[in-house]
């Protein structure tokens, strides 16, 4: 009966997300009236990003917006390798792509990737800031879309990322991230803060500017999403909207370690940052697995089925509509794969969170 019991709060728990996943996935937006182009600045930290900045900056280059309108802004965070070469070919075929170096600038917001934003918004002369990263790809109607989604009292719009692979292991990353971030974005519009992510993300400056910016917020190495708390704390509306257009791809951890330090990062930083609400959406997900995995060893077997069923449907209903919007449900052969990933970094989080030590870019930050 308690197993029963648990399998139907975390079914039910994902059904009262629907709501505010429907809104989400609603593709209907704002008129700009007269200014429908007005000026934006696309921002990219890049750190020793040789493999993939060319990648990112042709997505760029591709955007449907009026490049006019556009000024591309890439801070050079201390690159020892050849970003900055790669970059000075790339200023020949973008004239308004502006580099921006870290070196004899002053540190700020504790340094690594904030202090990196910071220069790289400070130097932003658009009305809108769109941020992404060096090892990610947009869509060419990008911009066009999110601008869809601002009225007069939006400070911030966020989207969805997946990983740019196909093969099991990233793909059940890209599921995890395709139900975390739908949950995420379910209850930001219901009014629930939870967290965004920072490689596909846009903000007004005025916004931006009338919170402080990162100078004004808590040093975090989630520092996306301290600045959404910062902004949720605000007079200013945060809405989180998923269709094919918004999707950000980015390319998968190359390792076992690299994949341990990203989600160590996600771990240890989202802990002090995501709230009650984000610690209900992880203590769910081990709600789900510790029932199907004490099922087999109380339940019969088609009781078993049952339980596996209830859980499976709950994590559809999040994932499935999620996948239909950003057209990727060729990622749903995976899903069993998946389930088996989830576990796993179910398994790692305590071990994860015990380390308070974060290694990011070849820099260490304590916690």
């Amino acid at each position: 009966m308690i197993l029963f019991v648990f399998a139907s709060i975390y079914f039910l728990t994902l059904a009262g997300f629907v709501v505010g996943l429907m809104k989400g996935l609603r593709n209907r937006g704002v008129s700009h009236g007269s200014d429908a182009s007005p000026r934006v600045s696309v921002i990219v930290c890049a750190r020793n990003e040789e493999k993939h900045i060319g990648r990112c900056i042709e997505s760029l280059s591709k955007l449907s917006y009026p490049l006019q309108s556009i000024e591309f802004i890439v801070v050079d965070d201390h690159s020892d390798d050849s970003t900055p070469e790669i970059l000075a070919k790339w200023q020949h075929t973008l004239p308004n792509l502006k580099i921006v170096n870290t070196d004899g600038k002053e540190n700020c917001g504790g340094g690594g990737k904030v202090n990196a934003l910071i220069h790289g918004i400070d130097a932003a002369t658009g009305e809108y800031v769109f941020i992404t990263d060096a090892d990610c790809e947009v869509s060419p109607q990008w911009i066009n879309n999110y601008l869809k989604w601002y009225d007069d009292r939006t400070g911030m719009v966020s989207s969805i990322t997946i990983l740019n692979s196909s093969r099991p292991f990233d793909a059940a990353q890209s599921t995890e991230m395709m139900q975390l971030l739908g949950m995420s974005m379910a209850a930001i519009n219901i009014g629930i803060p939870v967290s965004i992510i920072g490689n596909n993300l846009s903000i007004r400056k005025k916004a931006y500017e009338a919170i402080g910016g990162y100078r004004k917020i808590p040093f975090s190495v989630t520092e996306d999403v301290e600045l959404f708390r910062a902004m949720w704390r605000s007079e200013w509306d945060v809405k989180f909207k998923a269709n094919d257009d918004l999707l950000v791809k980015t390319n998968p951890p190359v390792s076992v370690r690299q994949w341990w330090h990203q989600k160590q990062r996600w771990v240890v930083g989202g802990a002090k940052s995501i709230g009650p609400s984000g610690w209900m959406i992880l203590l769910l997900g081990y709600l789900g697995w510790a029932t199907m995995i004490a099922a087999p060893f109380l339940l019969s077997p088609i009781n078993v089925l049952f339980i596996i069923i209830i859980k499976l449907l709950g994590d559809l209903l999040i994932v499935l509509p999620v996948m239909r919007s950003m057209k990727t449900t060729y990622l749903l052969p995976y899903f069993p794969v998946y389930q088996v990933y989830l576990l796993f970094f179910l398994l790692c989080v305590p071990f994860q969170y015990a380390q308070k030590t974060v290694v990011w870019k070849g820099r260490d930050y304590q916690t």
